[in-house]
């Protein structure tokens, strides 16, 4: 324009009015300076220049978001290159509707935020109750175990670890059951014995003071002294025998481990024979064996203790003319040893207490016989040593068989 002989003031009218027409159905304004005064301006309101509207450095183009109005615009101003840097250019551009939706937006979108984070948070606290139930479960179950309830279980439900916890906070309660139980069966059987024990020392107690207290205020005859002198030994011999079962019983039961052998069979059932031939034949009994077994494996001592105890037992039982079978075999490779007599036989009922310290299935023949009523206990408990069963199947007044398996 300038060649085509416009003057400088003249050709930026011209440019103006262009742009200006052009730019204002879109928002755009334009305002020019010479001098820091506006000559031209196209804002629908009065603005004046100011150091944030034209930087007074020449070469420094700056860049703000003004508010005219209570509208928000973008400016955009700065000086034209020499030779024109008298002139400055300040665009305006109208973003107020922009600002609005942004401001808009913002506002949706923290609301939006907002109501997820409240939703999450409510998920989360129901995702973290049902995580922690079972470990709130464990808390209340724990003080029930502490007051010594012990039959609450956990469901296993959950994940695999919860699931794992759970399962391991069960079986550990199942444990302390158990432990709990066999404790309490433990001191029943403790004060059973005792009260039993306290029973059986009394009457024996009572015979010998009364005997004692007779022989030495009454003037007896050598055959009545005899006599009282004879019932006092024969009580003292029955304590003593009870006094010696209750002590092998407790070394037993407090022994932990006990020393195992090869045992013999044939040698054992020998020498159960000759041990116990005398009584046989003074009752009339018949005494076979059976062997089908080379060895076992226990404590010799303990086995043949075992054994004779059950022998002692068939022998009791049988009347005159009786018979005994003593057995060893194998049956569903268990080693067992059997000792079958023809006696009075047991009733069902006195199955269940055979082994109980103290009980007779018939208490007056028994004592008579200086009977403890320990025998078939501490046969029990040496079969437990040797982590053996003893069975026992009887019919009354026909027979009874004992078996020990191993």
């Amino acid at each position: 324009m300038k060649n085509k002989g416009y003057e400088t003031d003249t050709a930026i009218a011209r440019s103006y009015d262009s742009y200006t027409m052009q730019y204002e159905v879109q928002r755009i304004y334009l305002q020019i300076y010479k001098d820091k005064a506006r000559i031209y301006s196209s804002l629908p309101i009065e603005v004046t220049s100011s150091d944030k509207e034209v930087h007074e450095e020449k070469d420094i183009t700056e860049i703000t978001v003004v508010t005219l109005n209570g509208s928000k615009y973008m400016q955009i101003s700065g000086y034209l290159p020499e030779p024109y840097a008298q002139y400055a250019l300040v665009y305006y551009a109208d973003i107020t509707d922009t600002v609005n939706e942004w401001q808009k937006m913002n506002n949706s979108l923290f609301i939006a935020g907002f109501l997820f984070s409240g939703v999450l948070s409510i998920c989360l606290y129901v995702l973290l109750e049902y995580l922690f139930e079972p470990l709130e479960r464990i808390s209340t179950i724990s003080n029930q175990i502490a007051n010594g309830e012990y039959k609450e279980k956990l469901e296993i439900r959950g994940g695999e670890e919860i699931a794992k916890v759970v399962q391991s906070f069960n079986t550990m309660a199942d444990k302390i059951q158990f432990q709990m139980e066999e404790l309490e069966n433990h001191a029943r059987e403790k004060q059973r014995l005792i009260d039993d024990l306290a029973h059986e020392l009394r009457t024996p107690l009572t015979a010998i003071y009364g005997y004692a207290e007779y022989m030495q205020k009454t003037h007896l005859s050598e055959e009545d002294k005899y006599a009282a002198t004879d019932y006092i030994l024969s009580e003292s011999k029955r304590l003593k025998n009870i006094s010696e079962s209750l002590l092998e019983l407790a070394i037993i039961r407090e022994e932990k481990e006990i020393e195992m052998v090869r045992i013999d069979m044939e040698q054992l059932f020998t020498k159960i024979h000759q041990t116990e031939d005398i009584k046989l034949k003074e009752k009339g009994i018949e005494f076979v064996y059976y062997n089908e077994l080379k060895e076992i494996e226990g404590n010799e001592g303990l086995i043949e203790s075992m054994v004779l105890n059950l022998v002692d037992n068939a022998i009791h039982a049988c009347g005159t003319e009786g018979k005994i079978t003593m057995r060893a075999y194998v049956e569903q490779e268990k080693k067992i040893i059997e000792v079958e007599d023809n006696g009075k036989g047991m009733t069902e009922k006195q199955l269940l207490q055979v082994t109980e310290a103290f009980y007779r299935v018939d208490k007056a023949r028994s004592r008579k016989e200086g009977g403890t009523g320990l025998g078939l206990a501490l046969c029990a408990q040496i079969a437990r040593k040797h982590h053996a069963e003893l069975s026992f199947s009887s019919m009354p007044n026909e027979k009874t068989i004992v078996k020990v398996i191993f």
